[in-house]
Order: C-alpha cells, then structure tokens, then sequence
C-alpha cells in the first residue's frame, strides 16, 4: 500500500448563506490537509467566512481563503484551482464538495484505505449522492457525483453552468458509497434565486419563476418523480437538520401532504422501480471492484 495521500479541497461560496457550511466542514476535517476556499460574496466577511474562520481547518493553520468576482462557475472553479496550484507543497488528490453536501464516515475509509491504492492510472473517484427536494424526507434521486480527483497545475473548468473538469489523464472508479446533498431544502425564494442564477448563465431549462413570485407550488411541481426517503443522515448534519426542521415545521408539513396527496399508483411505482435500479446499480460497484471499497454504503 502507498503512503497517505496528501489532499486538498477546493470550496467556492458565496453571499448567499449556507446553512450546511458548519456540516460540511465538519464531515471532512479529519480527512483534507488544506482547504482552500474561492469567496466570491464580494464582502468584507461575509456570513460564510465567518463559519471556515471558526473551522477546525482555521484553528489548524489548514485553511486558505481567497476572494474574486463571480463569473461563472468554470471562472470560479478555476479561481480555485489557481490557489491549487500555488500550495507548497501541492496536493496529489483533491476533494470536490460544494457547501451544502455532507459526507459520512466512510469518507475517511475512501482517503485512508481506498486513494493510496489506486494506481497512477486512475485520474478520478465517484461516488453518488442523495439528492433531496423540498424536505429533509423526500428524494428526486441517486446521483453517480465526482468525489476525488487527481491534482495536475495544468487542469482546467469548462462550461458556465454545469461546469466540466478538463486534463484529466487516466480512467474513473466508482465506489459504492452514498452521501447527501440538501442544496434543493431552502426557502422557495431562495431556491428560485439559485436556479434563476443558473438560467441567465444558459442552463437549458424553462425560465424558473421570479424569485419574488415563488411559493411552495414550486417544489410540489416535481411531486409525481420523487420518493420517501427512509434512510438516515450523516452525524455531521444532524444537528443543523434538526434546526431547520424546527424553523420550517409548517411548510415541511405542507409539502409533506401535498407529496403525499400528489403521488398517484403510478407515480409510486414509477419513483419505487427508478429506486431499485439506482439502488442496484451502486450496490454493483461492490462486485466491479471487489475489495477495494468495504465501508458501508450510505453515509453515516
């Protein structure tokens, strides 16, 4: 087995608040070496840089913050990646997550036990994540999501919107490990915000509605492609879960049964197959590459 891995993380935000920042700093403190971060908010401090600047990456000498103004997302994953590239001494992987995903303890079995085994050959680790809408109890579905990628100086971001990692060399592995991404659970205008940024920068989809405009019926649009989730979240995000239950009781209980209400016998049966085969195709991971990945498979 090769030596521990030295690995980086490279985190954008914003001026729009985070509410899982906290947890997902938390889920990769024992994990990432340095972690740099692109704050594109454009403000003295903002709300999130007050969040990395009480992190266990600050009070360990281990976080780097620059700030530049927002583009697109390939500009800013590309600021990002300059700061990379400017680490002495560099990374050989780094961890790619955005700010509201939030990993379980496998992730410390996937850098201690499964990168320092992979061969040259590799460029990049996946794995999926649950993508959740509406409320911390429904799920729109499994995603396969890049996870680790190999540090070069001379990668490169393409694309405004859904930005793609370019200069790769060597092949994917996937692993069968699930984590959770919450960035669709946000107050309507907030999310309305969020996809309209996306749709002024090209994403190809119909115009969202003004954020000024949006209501619950947003998020009840999709209810006919979702499906319960019955699983458990990550340690790291418990506690912020439970707070924004708090705060949201009664438009959670009003998405809640209007899912309920919405879901025909074949809208059921529908988002139950899509769920059994996502479910089978990350369980398949385990037979692809026997041995290489034994943790359990969702986030814990």
């Amino acid at each position: 087995m090769s030596a521990q891995p030295r690995i980086a993380c490279a985190l954008c935000v914003g001026s729009a608040p985070e509410a899982f920042l906290a947890a997902t700093l938390a889920s990769i403190a024992d994990v990432v070496d340095t972690l740099v971060v692109n704050d594109n908010s454009g403000a003295r401090r903002s709300a999130n840089v007050a969040v990395l600047e009480s992190s266990a990456f600050a009070a360990g000498g281990r976080l780097r913050i620059g700030a530049h103004p927002f583009v697109d997302f390939a500009g800013m994953r590309n600021d990002a990646q300059a700061m990379l590239v400017a680490l002495d001494p560099p990374p050989e992987w780094v961890l790619f997550i955005d700010a509201d995903e939030v990993h379980g303890s496998q992730i410390r079995s996937i850098a201690r036990g499964v990168l320092p085994r992979l061969g040259p050959d590799v460029a990049q680790l996946d794995g999926y994540t649950y993508h959740f809408w509406g409320t911390f109890r429904w799920i729109s579905d499994v995603a396969r999501r890049m996870a680790f990628y190999r540090f070069s100086p001379t990668l490169r971001w393409e694309n405004a919107v859904h930005e793609k990692l370019r200069g790769t060399r060597g092949r994917d592995v996937v692993v069968p490990y699930v984590y959770h991404h919450y960035g669709n659970v946000l107050p309507p205008r907030l999310l309305a915000e969020k996809h309209q940024r996306y749709y002024r920068l090209g994403n190809p989809v119909p115009r969202p509605p003004d954020p000024h405009e949006a209501t619950l019926a947003t998020y009840l649009e999709r209810s006919r492609e979702i499906r319960p989730y019955c699983g458990a979240h990550p340690a790291a995000a418990r506690d912020t879960i439970a707070a924004i239950e708090r705060e949201s009781r009664d438009a959670f209980a009003t998405l809640d049964a209007g899912f309920r209400a919405r879901r025909t016998a074949p809208a059921i049966l529908r988002s139950s197959l899509q769920g059994l085969v996502e479910d089978l195709r990350v369980r398949a991971r385990y037979v692809e590459h026997p041995g290489l990945y034994r943790a359990p498979m969702v986030a814990q």
